[in-house]
This record gives structure tokens, sequence and C-alpha cells, in this order.
């Protein structure tokens, strides 16, 4: 801890200490250059000795730096000082939105509208600039003087992404990570519009979705489990506004909205629509933020420091035998000496690495609490992460670094990683493809596909139509997927196609996934034109679908004009219709004209009328008598049908 008017880096003085977190710790100080406070970030020691951590912090402060927003905690400076690394930023008086919800429990619908749609303009702004926040939470929003959401850290929660644990503080951030976050994919801005979803929800109903006795099991939550509808929880929220909240906290980050600016544009409809209500906005004097506190670094042994060793003795004598004597024994005194002396010294270091150094314990199955607490019986300090993992159960420790056995100093950091269970990813599209190319591909990517062949009029043989879950569907990782691989035209039976128009025809051919093939005209007297007569294949026929059926109608007989047989005698008028196809139907009208008798006096049809062949045709012959109407004599003697002749 800094002590209050320690000078950081020759210019901030120390005023008092903010708050810890886990990445650093937070105190006002006063800016001597400018005569403003500011708020200054000072890395935690064991941070400033990772370079890989430096690094990544420098870049994304200074990428932060360049964010000047409203709505944004602004960073001033950044420096090194006393064997670490500090961020000079925007000082805001207030509270943190973690403070506000637990103090005063869930707030007005609009206010907490109001309120995200303020974090929403911040992230927009840096989304707009390539900045990802990565770690949104409300003890990251602070709510100034004026009512006004701050929000900090934008773009350094980037550098301690791969260096956050899942014990202490990062309990609080597991509440808030995306389901991709959970399982180590790739981050956008989507990510940061999932944390916005959560801080909504529990600034309406004043509890996250989400709870769990560690970070991994909240972490498995955000993967596998579906929140209840906000509503639940307060039932004065309208049943539109938790469609909202749901849709931004959906596990696939394409079914969330698109960008900060839609779902600003959404909640601003969703305020507008809300009844008024009284009641002061959150506002006035708040206090500072203070990010959650993280368990003290234990250092590791320090050195042995041994002082010189002084003279043994010293040797007088005359003579220079007794000299070259005493010079040989003092040089067999200085031998020994030396010799007991690093015997000395090894088994100082013996006795001091003793009780400094320790043997890591294997880990490897336990729980995450489990584990944490054997390595800190041992005093190491336990560093756990997260990793999906088909074949250790979720929440056991899949491996751990330095392995088991391996001799350490004492507060050294052990790494372990726990088993989040399988992951889930899009489902990779394979339609179209050939089958087996579909089958590797599909197992390249972690699944176990099995094939169910089905018919398809549209799909080559052998080619892929489709598969169960569909292309895109967020599915864990090594689950089954069914892929449906077409086996050509399912076969069908021909139906019975005679006696129907063939318009009907037509139609009972498509319904039954068949085609109209070549149609034949054949003249038939006794059915009528257009009549389906024969069809092929024949009726049961078992054949593929789409196959066409031909089919043979009627056509009605060609016409002809009828000749002209008035005047001529009834043998010669029938020979007559005959010839020319018709059929000659006789009746008698009485005439007291002798030369009329046996003559045809009229026909119907007349003279020249289209007439199909075969039809019969009415010739009226005269008969000696007295003159009445025509009518068809009673007896059949008097009437005679001639048939045509025939045709060879």
């Amino acid at each position: 801890m800094i002590e209050p008017e320690t000078i950081i880096d020759g210019r901030y003085r120390v005023i008092s200490r903010l708050g810890s977190g886990g990445m650093a710790d937070v105190y006002l100080a006063q800016d001597q250059l400018l005569g403003r406070e500011v708020a200054v970030k000072v890395l935690h020691h064991h941070f400033a000795e990772d370079q890989e951590f430096v690094e990544r912090f420098k870049r994304e402060a200074s990428s932060a730096a360049a964010l000047s927003h409203p709505n944004i905690v602004g960073i001033f400076d950044r420096g090194e000082w006393n064997g670490t690394y500090y961020i000079a930023m925007e000082y805001v008086a207030g509270r943190s939105l973690k403070m506000i919800v637990r103090e005063e429990g869930p707030l007005e619908p609009a206010t907490a509208i109001d309120i995200v749609i303020q974090i929403l303009r911040g992230a927009r702004f840096a989304h707009r600039r390539g900045v990802i926040h990565r770690d949104l939470k409300p003890h990251n929003v602070i709510l100034d003087e004026e009512g006004r959401a701050r929000v900090t850290d934008f773009g350094i929660a980037r550098a301690g992404a791969s260096d956050m644990t899942l014990t202490g503080s990062i309990m609080g951030t597991a509440q808030y990570l995306s389901p991709e976050q959970a399982q180590g994919f790739a981050v956008s801005a989507a990510s940061d519009l999932y944390s916005v979803g959560v801080m909504l929800y529990e600034l309406l109903t004043g509890v996250v979705p989400f709870e769990g006795e560690t970070a991994v099991a909240i972490a498995f939550k955000q993967v596998s489990a579906e929140p209840r509808p906000p509503s639940e929880l307060n039932p004065a929220l309208p049943p539109s506004l938790d469609a909202v909240v749901l849709r931004a906290l959906a596990k696939n980050p394409a079914e969330r909205y698109a960008d900060a600016d839609e779902l600003i544009a959404v909640l601003q409809r969703e305020r507008d629509a809300l009844p008024a209500f009284s009641g002061a906005a959150v506002a006035g004097v708040f206090d500072a933020h203070s990010p959650p506190a993280q368990p003290p670094h234990h250092p590791g042994a320090g050195a042995l420091l041994l002082a010189p060793a002084g003279r043994f003795g010293e040797d007088y004598g005359p003579s220079p035998e007794p000299e070259r004597a005493g010079r040989g024994k003092r040089a067999l005194l200085w031998g020994l000496a030396a010799i007991l002396l690093a015997g000395l010294v090894v088994l100082a270091l013996v006795l001091a690495r003793s009780g400094q150094t320790v043997r890591v314990p294997n880990v490897a199955g336990q729980t995450e609490q489990a584990a944490g607490a054997t390595l800190r019986r041992a005093g190491l300090d336990p560093l756990p992460s997260l990793a999906p993992s088909t074949t250790v159960a979720t929440g056991l420790v899949i491996g751990q670094s330095p392995p088991p056995g391996t001799i350490v100093s004492k507060g050294s950091r052990v790494s372990f990683v726990v088993s989040g269970g399988p992951a889930s990813k899009p489902l990779v599209n394979v339609d179209g493809m050939r089958a087996a190319q579909a089958m590797s591909k599909l197992r390249q990517a972690g699944f176990a596909p099995t094939i169910n062949k089905q018919p398809s009029t549209t799909v080559a043989v052998g080619r892929v139509t489709g598969t169960e879950p569909a292309a895109g569907t967020v599915t864990q990782v090594g689950s089954p997927v069914t892929v449906l691989v077409s086996s050509g035209p399912a076969p069908v039976l021909v139906p019975d196609l005679t006696g129907q128009s063939l318009t009907a025809a037509e139609a009972t051919l498509i319904n039954a996934g068949l085609a109209l093939g070549t149609v034949t005209q054949r003249v038939s007297v006794a059915q009528t034109a257009g009549t389906v007569l024969s069809q092929s294949p024949a009726t049961g026929t078992s054949v593929h679908a789409g196959d066409k059926v031909n089919l043979t109608v009627a056509q009605a007989p060609k016409e002809t004009a009828v000749p002209d047989v008035v005047g001529q005698s009834e043998a010669l008028a029938a020979a007559a219709l005959a010839q020319a196809g018709f059929r000659a139907k006789t009746v008698s009208l009485a005439t007291i004209e002798t030369a009329q008798v046996g003559i045809v006096l009229k026909q119907s049809p007349a003279a020249g009328a289209q007439a199909r062949k075969e039809a019969t045709v009415t010739i009226t012959v005269g008969v000696l008598g007295p003159q009445t109407t025509p009518t068809t004599p009673t007896t059949p003697s008097t009437t005679t049908t001639t048939p045509p002749p025939a045709t060879g």
C-alpha cells in the first residue's frame, strides 16, 4: 500500500486509497503539474514482473487514452514508477452502479434504461474506434454527482484478460461474462452488449441472471442455462422489456442486437412507452468506486546472506624451515577452514531452503475449490483458468503447471485449468457436399456425425440435403449431428387416370410427384373429346418421383360437309350419304304428286352443313296419299336407316 503524501513518478501526490482490485490499487492523488485531482491505478507488482502483460497493458492504455466521451472516464497519463506501472485517469466522485443496486435494490425501469443507454453510448463510441471493453460490469460504471454514467477501464480489461483468475474478484466478472468469453472464443462488440444486457437485468430486478458457488459454475451457466424473464422477478416490468433483455442475453452473438445503436433505439422506444412515474433519478453525491478486493500476493523466499570470513591466525618464526613448515601448516588450516565454511554454507542453504520451498501437490481431477485449498495449504498461490473439455467433467481440474512433484519456492504461483465442459459453437454448413466430405468436415469441427438417407427430387444422389441441427445452430462440441444425404427421388405408384379429363389427370400426376409426358390424340365416338383413354406406364406401376406418364386422350371425329340428296330417289340418297360417311334415316311425307313418290323431298342437316362422320342425316321421302304434315311412320316398314358403306 502506498502511504499518503507519497509522490508517484515525481508528479502525483497520493491523498488516499480509493480501492483495490485484481490487477491494481487505485489512489486519489493531486496532479502537482496541472493542479487537479486524478485517480491513479498502480499495477500489483506480480503483474509488473510479467513483461508480456506489461506490453499489453501499455498498448491498451494508449488506445483507451484516445477515447474522449462524456460517458467514458478519460485516461490522462501512464508511466513506470517504483518497479511497477501506473495509469493516471480522470477522478469521478460518485458511487458505482454495483454499490447503488446493493444499497437501493431494483431501480425504476425508466431510470435503469436511462443509465444503460448512457453506458451504450460510451460503448458505441469505443466500438467505432476498435476498442472493446471485455469486462463491462456495474463495478466499472460510476454515476457522478449529476447522475451521469461514466464507464471506466475501457481497453485496459483486455490487458488482463488472460491473467484473470476464477476466484476472488473474478467471481464478480463471471456474472457478466459473455458465453463466448467463458469458452475462450473470440471477443467482439457483441460480447460487450451481452454484459450490458446482464447489467440491465440487474438494474431492473436487483439480481444477476446467473449465480453459483464458484466462478466456474457461473461461467458454465452463462454458456448453457437460460435466464428467467425479468418480469418473473419484477412483475411491474412489461413483456416487451423482457424480450429486449433476453435478446441481449442470447447465447449466440449473431442473435443479439447488431450493435449498440440498435439496442439504444429499442431501449428508447421502451422508455417512451413506459408510464410516467414520480421519484428522483439516481443522482447526488456518491462514494468513489471501489473494485472488489483481491487476496494479497505472497512473494517468494528471500536470499540467504552470509558475512565474509575473517583471518584465522598469524605465524612468526626466525628460520626458513620453520617458516616453510609454518606456511604449509597455515595452508592446510586455510584449506580445512574453506572446506568447513563451504559445508556450513551448503548446510545453511539447505536449512534455509527446507523452510522456504515446497513440493507442488497433484490437484488433477479435483474441483476448483478443492484444488485451490490444496495449493494454499501447501503455501502456494493458485491461479485457475477455464477451458472447454469433452473428456473431463465440468468443474474438475484438467491439468496444472508446474507439474506435480516440482520443487518451488513458497508463495509461487501454480496455474491449473478447470474444465468448463464441452465447448459450443455454430454448426458448420455442409449442404450440397458429398457425404464423405461432409462427414470429414464435421469430425474436424469436433462433432459426431451420422448419415441418414432420404429421398430428394432436387439434390443429386449422395449429396447432403441438410443437417439436424441445422447449419449455424450453436451446438456443443462432441454432440451427435445427423447428416441428411439424398438417395434420389422416392418410388411412386402410378395412379389410375383413365376416364379423367386431361386437366384433372395432370393435377393427379403432380400431386403424386410425377410429371405429364407425351399426350396422344385418338378419335373416339364413345368418349367425350379430351378424356383419357389409356396411360403408360399402367396403373400401379412403381416409378421414381419426377418420372413422366404418357397419356392417350379421346379426339372428336372430324366433321365433313353433308351431301345434297334432295330430289334423288330414296335408294340413291341413302347410297350417297353412306358414301360420304353418314347414316341415312328415312321418314315419309304423304303427297298427291305422283312424281314426288319415292323421291327425297328434304334433308336434315341441310346440304353443305358440317357434321362429324357417322352422324345421322334424316331424309324425307314422298309417299302417295292425302297431304299431311310429315311424320315418322308408326310401323317399322315405313322407316329405314341406311348404314354408311364400310371403309377399308
